[in-house]
């Protein structure tokens, strides 16, 4: 696949300036900031997985071949991992390039899986709920990606998926019975609940995917299964075989999933979404 460049860069490098006023924590950057445009990529090492492009705010991103105005966005949270990250995770996420979708993917934080030693330089996302601050400043960060990715796909806004995976499955479980991030569904992968769903957030719809051989982090899906169902809110729950680790299928299926949702085919039923988006046995 070839990355977008030539006009499409210049389309985001001269509205970049635009793009810089977005507030980060409800403040708009000083002048100095909004006079520089955001490019398309970072010099020196990138972290970004193959067939995607470094952008802002330690982040990644890809087009897919053929992007319309009604091409969605797929916002990916990794599990926890240090270096660069897994090849096999990168190259599950990169089926839903080949589905049609853009994709996200923004780095978690170094320290936010410290309560172990050797967990420290790992890359995690937030996982306590009452530091509410720690997680409005994690998703800012991801507003001028969002935004350039929009530009390149051109059409106004387009619609925002989450699918989570282990660590990012919890902070994506959050996401979605949060009003921190305009999802319009979301895909928990092997992940579970930080806390009870907030009484403002808007029940969205929400596919659990649990590995039954990975006995604790199927546990830890089941737990947030029975959350949602305490809550009333309406999700797919679909155990699997294999393990903890993402599998392509779990990107077919959370794909799957948003596809329905997108036009508007995905209902539930007595309080469920059925599973025939599920994956089988990695």
């Amino acid at each position: 696949m070839s990355m977008r460049r030539g006009p499409y860069a210049a389309v985001v490098a001269v509205a970049g300036a635009a793009a810089l006023t977005v507030a980060v924590g409800g403040c708009k950057g000083s002048a100095s900031n909004d006079a520089k445009a955001p490019t398309l990529s970072h010099a020196g090492e990138t972290w970004c997985p193959d067939r995607f492009e470094s952008g802002p705010s330690d982040t990644c991103f890809a087009i897919p071949e053929h992007a319309g105005k009604e091409t969605p966005i797929l916002v990916y949270l990794h599990g926890m991992y240090e270096g660069h990250g897994s090849p096999d995770e990168w190259a599950a996420v990169s089926v839903a390039l080949d589905r049609g979708f853009a994709v996200v993917i923004p780095r978690g934080k170094r320290g936010l899986c410290a309560w172990r030693a050797e967990l420290k330089d790992h890359y995690c996302w937030p996982q306590d709920a009452e530091d509410t601050h720690t997680m409005k400043s994690v998703v800012a960060e991801w507003e001028r990606v969002l935004w350039q990715v929009d530009a390149l796909l051109e059409g106004g806004t387009h619609k925002r998926y989450v699918l989570g995976s282990s660590n990012g499955g919890f902070f994506a479980a959050f996401l979605a019975t949060h009003p921190l991030f305009p999802g319009q569904a979301y895909a928990v992968v092997n992940g579970g609940s930080l806390g009870a769903p907030s009484p403002k957030a808007r029940p969205l719809p929400v596919l659990l995917v649990a590995g039954q051989d990975a006995a604790e982090p199927a546990a830890k899906t089941k737990e947030l299964h029975d959350a949602l169902t305490k809550a009333s809110w309406a999700h797919a729950y679909c155990p699997r075989g294999g393990g903890s680790a993402l599998a392509t299928g779990d990107v077919d299926a959370a794909v799957r999933f948003f596809r329905q949702d997108a036009s508007g085919t995905l209902k539930a039923q007595s309080g469920a979404y059925p599973c025939d988006a599920a994956p089988a046995r990695p």
